[in-house]
């Protein structure tokens, strides 16, 4: 990619000149220093993941380039990210089973690149943004999927859209505007990232060619008020994955010592995020709670970073689980670990209090991805009422309990009174019907509607 490529991004500086600069002078690395020292940064990250085999198979653009504009006779399906969430590997593995697709996917973040290369048809780590600005300009796939992240990588949308002729379908994982406010992101994550961030939620929801939402519908109609939108939007979830459904024979931890474990598994705010927007505070106090009622509580994070980072980054809560005989904080695993061992537990645990200072009207929609890991370790799932979406689903399908926030003092007298067993077969009922697999064809469906339009 040439400096003159610069010229592609000329309708973003028309319409914010402060968004522009940020995007070419501290994300496409033009400068070619800027881009060496990634590379070398890069190089080293693969090396750890995969060893020389990794920095190898991602050295070239020009080999995934010329492997999606091969001829073939199934369409190709371009991801674009920076850190893949599993919700795209469960995609990738029923969009490739429908027998019409390759599943395409270039990320920059190296970690789960093992576990990528089982499920999708071709994987590229790109070194650098201006790379992965380069492949852009150059491939003709049949779609782009677009993953953002909130504050993170939605601005890949405006890196499509402009270097791209194809289609363009954007993915939200966290909405920034239904998630936090401003204020508080800038003290999080800094004024440019804010900036860009909700520049870019403005730009894919009023120029993508289809949106993908993992909220209720009632997200869709909110950003519909907030933005000039025309492209037709799916309430699309992580889904039950077949190939990583628990066989529902290990032994739960509770039958050693008779005391009901929880387990949660996902996001947990690091120490580095501010007081404001951090919501340590009140999990560890929830953590405190649990325990202090003879209930055994396990945290599992994501497993989207590397050890040391995970040693720094959690030190308080690594300190806790040291001190506290029933609570343990462990490094997240894979989507086929994760739920063998979540199945010794006796409920997944989602939401029982307020994020930080993360927007009432997001917690209320939002359907986080461990909804669905509960669901494969055949967990019923405790979830506090605010939470409405979630809760509304565990009522309907009669999955788990759902309390209030002054129900945290007295779990320990509230869980016994359910029938775990009617629960646990539910569990079972219920991941047929919200599995990937009766899903797909939705998304494919989508697909097709936004090519032929």
């Amino acid at each position: 990619m040439s400096d003159k490529s610069k010229e592609r991004f000329s309708t973003i500086k028309e319409l914010n000149k402060d968004v522009y600069d940020i995007l070419i002078n501290d994300k496409l690395e033009f400068d070619r220093l800027t881009r060496l020292k990634k590379r070398v940064k890069q190089l080293l990250r693969k090396y750890k993941v995969g060893g020389l085999s990794a920095i190898f198979n991602n050295l070239f653009s020009k080999k995934v380039i010329d492997r999606i504009n091969s001829p073939s006779d199934k369409k190709k399906i371009l991801y674009i990210t920076i850190t893949p969430s599993f919700n795209l590997l469960r995609q990738s593995i029923y969009i490739r089973k429908s027998g019409d697709y390759e599943t395409i996917l270039l990320m920059e973040s190296p970690w789960l690149l093992k576990l990528m290369e089982k499920h999708f048809d071709v994987v590229h780590i790109y070194d650098t943004y201006y790379e992965l600005a380069h492949i852009l300009k150059e491939v003709k796939p049949y779609l782009i999927h677009v993953q953002g992240s909130m504050l993170g990588s939605d601005f890949l949308c405006m890196l499509a859209k402009l270097l791209s002729s194809s289609k363009i379908v954007f993915e939200f994982y966290d909405v920034p505007s239904l998630t936090i406010n401003r204020e508080d992101s800038i003290s999080a994550w800094g004024k440019k990232d804010t900036e860009l961030g909700f520049f870019a939620e403005q730009y894919a929801c009023e120029n993508a060619d289809g949106i993908i939402l993992g909220y209720s519908n009632e997200a869709a109609e909110i950003l519909k008020k907030q933005y000039n939108i025309k492209a037709p939007i799916l309430e699309f979830h992580t889904y039950v994955c077949n190939e990583f459904l628990t066989n529902g024979n290990n032994a739960k931890y509770s039958q050693k010592e008779g005391k009901i474990h929880l387990v949660y598994g996902g996001y947990v705010y690091t120490a580095n995020i501010p007081k404001n927007v951090n919501d340590s505070f009140q999990f560890v106090e929830l953590i405190k709670e649990i325990t202090r009622q003879g209930i055994y509580l396990d945290i599992y994070t994501s497993p989207h970073m590397s050890a040391i980072k995970f040693e720094q980054l959690f030190a308080d809560y690594i300190v806790l689980s040291k001190e506290n005989d029933l609570f343990r904080f462990m490094k997240g695993f894979l989507p086929h670990e994760a739920v063998n061992e979540f199945s010794r537990y006796d409920f997944g645990m989602l939401h029982l209090f307020d994020q930080g200072s993360s927007l009432n009207k997001s917690n209320k929609i939002r359907l986080p991805g461990k909804f669905f890991f509960y669901l494969e370790a055949g967990l019923p799932i405790l979830i506090s009422e605010e939470f409405e979406y979630g809760s509304k689903l565990v009522r309907e399908h009669e999955i788990g309990i759902v309390v209030s926030q002054k129900d945290m003092y007295n779990l320990s007298k509230i869980i016994p009174t359910y029938d775990y067993e009617k629960l646990r077969n539910n569990v079972m009922a219920a991941r047929k019907k919200l599995s990937m697999e009766a899903n797909i064809d939705r998304l494919l469906d989508f697909y097709e509607d936004i090519r032929k339009s």
